[in-house]
This record gives C-alpha cells, structure tokens and sequence, in this order.
C-alpha cells in the first residue's frame, strides 16, 4: 500500500517534495486569503528515504489555503490537504511568520492510512492515524536557501529532523529558454522508541531532485524531473536506495 506525507508541505517539498514530507515554507502572499494547489505522478512511493512499496504510479494531489493575520505583517495561518492514491492522507494545521530574512513555520498534522503496517513484516511503521507536531525554519538570504525542520509523533515516540537546501538556475544559459531547473538536496535522522504499534527504529537518510520547470499563464507552473533517495536502515523490504522520474503542476489562485 502507498504512503507518502504532506511535506511541508503544501509547499515547497510537498509540491516538489519530496518532500516530500512536509510543509514546506513559502513566501508571504500579497492578498489576506491566497489558494495553492498541486498534483504529481510520481514512479515510486517514498517516504522519508524509504520506498515504501513496489508499485509505480503513486499519483499525489494537495491543497493549501492561507490567511495573512491583519495588523502582523507577515504573518499568517495555513490549513493543508494532503492525498496519495486517494487513500493515504494528510491533513495541516500551520502558522508562519515571514520576513526578508526566511521563514518561522509552527504546526500539527495528521496522516492516515488504511492499514497498520509494521517493521517485522514491511520494514516501516505506519498506522492508521498519526499525530505529528513540527517545527521548521528556513533562510532565504542564504546560499542554497537552507531549511531544517523537527517532527516528532507521540503515538510512535518518534522525533525526525530534516535539513534541505535548493538553488533554482535559469534554463537560458544552457539553452533552455523560457525553462528554470531546480535543483534540492536533504538529508535526515528519523528515530523511534517502543510504542505500543512496533520496536524501536532508527536510521539516517538522504536525497536529491533535479527538476525542469516551466510557468504558464498567471500562477501556474508544469514541471518534470528525476529524484535518488538513500537510507541506512538496510531492511530487506524497503531496500537502501531508489530512483523514480515525477511530473507535476502546481497552481496558485
């Protein structure tokens, strides 16, 4: 069965992902209430490092709806939707300030998924319902636009933290006018003590994307590239590492 998370988020990862794991931070909107949408195929299933199933054709879909707080200059609120297969879901409830050095993003999400899965018989945990609360910051007058994010989930005593940076260059200088290619890079410690649902777990992770992006008419951008994703767990039914290609639209309304 698929699973894949929110990523941040709505956001930069969720859309692209890879985050692919959670919300993501995103810049200020100009109006008090801004929409965003996404979805993507994508040819594996990965989460957090680990491929989650052998099955191709994971097809992601989220929305995002936030509201700038009047009188908080760059302050605002998010609730976000999260959709993998039409079964496996996240939902986000976030807050973030803004300002011209980076991003402050506070919240809880919620993933479900219609089946316990455990070490012992799928090499990942994931439960029916999973509280995680986070935090994440990013800096956007940095090189490579540095982000670190913190979960942790008390139902699986499970804290991860998540490192990212990304650089966007201009398609034109290698011949592709009127395209960007977006490079991210991330790496990751997850950690889980014994709960009630499995054994403890830990182990480290990395990944990559390299994305060719193009924006059509006003707020929407079609965009397709090539992820590696690493871990270290080493469990015979997830296996160390994986290659998959996405393809994806993002909207803004």
């Amino acid at each position: 069965m698929k699973h894949t998370l929110n990523a941040l988020a709505f956001a930069a990862f969720a859309a692209g992902a890879s985050a692919q794991n959670a919300p993501a931070p995103v810049a200020a909107t100009n109006t008090d209430l801004a929409v965003r949408g996404s979805l993507s195929w994508n040819g594996a299933n990965v989460f957090r490092g680990v491929e989650r199933s052998n099955s191709t054709g994971l097809v992601q879909s989220a929305i995002t709806i936030e509201y700038n707080i009047p009188g908080f200059t760059g302050v605002s609120t998010y609730v976000n939707f999260f959709n993998a297969d039409g079964v496996e879901r996240s939902y986000t409830l976030g807050a973030k300030s803004d300002s011209q050095y980076g991003v402050l993003d506070v919240g809880i999400q919620r993933l479900t998924a219609p089946t316990v899965r455990t070490l012992a018989s799928n090499g990942f945990t994931q439960i029916r319902s999973n509280d995680e609360i986070y935090f994440g910051t990013s800096l956007s007058t940095v090189a490579f636009k540095p982000s670190a994010y913190i979960y942790y989930s008390n139902d699986l005593k499970q804290y991860t933290l998540e490192l990212a940076g990304s650089k966007t260059f201009t398609g034109a200088n290698v011949g592709l006018a009127g395209f960007d290619i977006v490079s991210k890079v991330y790496a990751g410690y997850t950690h889980a003590g014994a709960s009630s649902y499995d054994v403890k777990n830990a182990y480290e992770y990395v990944g990559a994307s390299v994305d060719l992006v193009r924006a059509v008419g006003q707020g929407a951008v079609l965009g397709a590239g090539v992820n590696y994703a690493y871990n270290s767990d080493g469990r015979v039914q997830t296996g160390s590492s994986a290659t998959w290609l996405r393809v994806f639209a993002n909207f803004k309304f």
